[in-house]
């Protein structure tokens, strides 16, 4: 799995009045505070309103004051955005008022923003060379970096609005500390862009989806989970979960067309893995969709959904009952013995499952049960489709 790693990454803070900002002396203090953290920043650069800070692995830091407003086209996506609206509800009125603004970029690299040109991309894989700051740790570094900056600019002056460009993320002021202290990834850097679908009969909540924006920084594709009567936030968080399996040490991607849902069992989606051709809204582009299947908390079930008991005993005994053929009960027990090597490199386990007795899915008379490998973690198992 390689995100997608964005190298050169934004944030632009909005003022309403106040007093003039001087990159070069407010930050001294955050300098000071990065050399504590072992990362040495020296001033390359420098003038009234402009400072250059470089840092180790040809690490930039740019910050720029402008004693004017931003152009308010840029907002105009961000400000289209039902998250934009619920988070701040007077997101435009804050845009339009502003009168002055400072951008912060940081980036890896003496060509900054353009390695994420597809076609400057494109040449450095043709030579086989690595992109500058295309690692996850790097990327993960730019984004700490470059809320640390804002943090310490916050501390100088009060701003009215945050934009973190990365994601499309416009965050009101006074809220911007609380977004930057969540584990990432989150709001700050997964932008949850959502849409309406089709009205489910016996539920009030109206169906919304849920498409990621920052999501491929992480994963490589963006998540598109799919409309769902149920509360926007816990398809949102369901996108998270799904990103945060692939992020721990030794984690990965669930594999198309199995499941994917927490150990106890409130919640279970379909995995899909999209090629551009298949996205589910013509975005052109990869993509992985989940798809709701069932939910406890909010008394929802799909057709799709099926109950599944926990299958006692170990590989063999259980390849036996499902399939008489040796050789196809070999091919068996090798995908099981695989999944279960994923599966203990993030610490999880393998347990096996048939569907339940007694429902609507049951196999009918005289056919054998039906078996399927799943991955059971603390709060996440996956498992294949039955």
């Amino acid at each position: 799995m390689t995100g997608r790693y964005t190298n050169n990454i934004q944030a632009a803070i909005l003022y309403e009045g106040g007093d003039e900002i001087h990159p070069s002396m407010h930050l001294n203090a955050f300098r000071m505070a990065m050399l504590n953290n072992q990362l040495p920043l020296n001033v390359v650069q420098e003038d009234r309103n402009f400072v250059l800070m470089a840092g180790p692995g040809e690490f930039r830091i740019l910050v720029t004051y402008f004693a004017r407003p931003a152009d308010v086209a840029v907002f105009a996506p961000t400000l289209g955005s039902a998250v934009t609206t619920l988070l701040m509800p007077d997101a435009r009125e804050r845009v339009r008022r502003h009168t002055a603004h400072v951008l912060v970029e940081v980036h890896h690299g003496v060509m900054g923003g353009v390695t994420d040109k597809p076609e400057i991309a494109g040449f450095f894989n043709q030579i086989g060379m690595q992109r500058p700051g295309a690692t996850l740790r790097e990327f993960n570094m730019r984004v700490e970096i470059l809320g640390e900056v804002c943090r310490h600019l916050l501390k100088v002056q009060p701003a009215s609005v945050i934009h973190w460009t990365q994601s499309n993320m416009l965050i009101a002021g006074e809220q911007f500390t609380a977004f930057l202290n969540q584990p990432q990834p989150s709001m700050l850097t997964v932008h949850p862009k959502l849409f309406a679908g089709e009205p489910v009969p016996g539920f009030s909540e109206t169906p919304a989806g849920v498409l990621t924006l920052g999501g491929a920084d992480y994963i490589g594709r963006e998540i598109y989970v799919a409309p769902a009567p149920i509360p926007w936030v816990d398809l949102y968080e369901a996108a998270l979960a799904f990103m945060r399996v692939a992020l721990v040490p030794n984690g990965y991607i669930v594999p198309d067309d199995e499941t994917f849902g927490p150990e106890n069992g409130d919640y279970s989606y379909r995995v899909r893995h999209l090629a551009a051709e298949q996205h589910p809204i013509g975005m052109r582009e990869p993509s992985y969709a989940l798809n709701l299947r069932f939910s406890r908390q909010h008394s929802y079930t799909t057709m799709e959904h099926e109950t599944r008991t926990l299958v006692p005993g170990g590989m063999r005994s259980v390849a036996a009952s499902v399939e008489p053929d040796r050789d196809k009960r070999r091919e068996l027990i090798a995908d099981w013995e695989q999944k279960e090597r994923t599966a203990k490199a993030v610490g999880n386990s393998l347990q096996l499952y048939r569907k339940g007795e007694g429902g609507p899915d049951d196999p009918s008379p005289g056919s054998p049960p039906r078996f399927g490998g799943g991955f059971v973690r603390r709060t996440v198992v996956f498992g294949r489709k039955h």
